[in-house]
């Protein structure tokens, strides 16, 4: 693949994010003219639905053949994308507490937190589904054999598409532990290590959450 074809296939796996990126800081702009109370928890709900809107219509064409034919691309920004999306996440998540600890808040205010938050927890974990995708299938050469990274084992399932790392991701998601999918590579552990980490860190996160959600509706 030539360097101009690498940028192009770059941009447009992370097109969805850049998309999300502008939705979400048009909105934030908007938002601190018409609702400036809400105007953080109303961008991060943009950019979050945004970006998995537009991965929800694209996740059926991530076949196998087409992560091969695009696994080589840049992946450089894929670091700087995660951070950006993590601190969304952290501000949702700050902004949820203070409308919980913060009294005369509406119903309204309450449901726009929350909502961010929770699509913040599918937006981390469907953006490290595609990263896993593009490391499973990224090329390497073993034993002078020139193949893919691979990393996982999925079971009966020879050529796993976008559907099956986005399973492994929720997962990891959901019980910060795999299930019947095998980790076979150092470098793919040190993945699933991360976000591991950071999903039970989260998840600690929406239980204390819903504990303040319900001592607040309690009192």
């Amino acid at each position: 693949m030539t360097p101009a074809n690498m940028k192009s296939s770059s941009y447009r796996r992370h097109q969805p994010f850049v998309i999300a990126f502008l939705v979400g800081a048009m909105g934030l702009g908007l938002a601190l003219v018409l609702a400036p109370p809400l105007a953080i928890e109303i961008a991060a709900v943009l950019f979050f639905l945004t970006y998995l809107t537009l991965i929800g219509f694209r996740l059926s064409g991530l076949t196998a053949q087409h992560l091969k034919a695009h696994a080589d691309s840049d992946d450089l920004p894929a670091v700087a994308i995660i951070a950006v999306t993590l601190l969304a996440v952290a501000v949702a998540v700050v902004s949820l507490f203070q409308a919980l600890n913060h009294t005369g808040e509406t119903v309204w205010t309450l449901l726009i937190a929350f909502a961010s938050v929770i699509l913040g927890w599918l937006t981390i974990h469907t953006m490290t589904a595609l990263h896993y995708a593009h490391l499973y299938w990224r090329p390497a050469t073993v034993d002078g054999k020139r193949q893919h990274r691979g990393g996982m084992d999925f079971p009966a399932t020879k050529e796993p598409c976008g559907y099956d790392f986005l399973y492994f991701a929720v997962v990891i998601g959901m019980t910060a532990q795999t299930s019947d999918v095998g980790i076979t590579t150092t470098a793919m552990r040190k993945v699933t290590l991360l976000h591991s980490i950071v999903s039970f860190f989260f998840n600690t996160v929406l239980v204390a959450a819903a504990v303040n959600a319900a001592v607040s509706l309690a009192g």
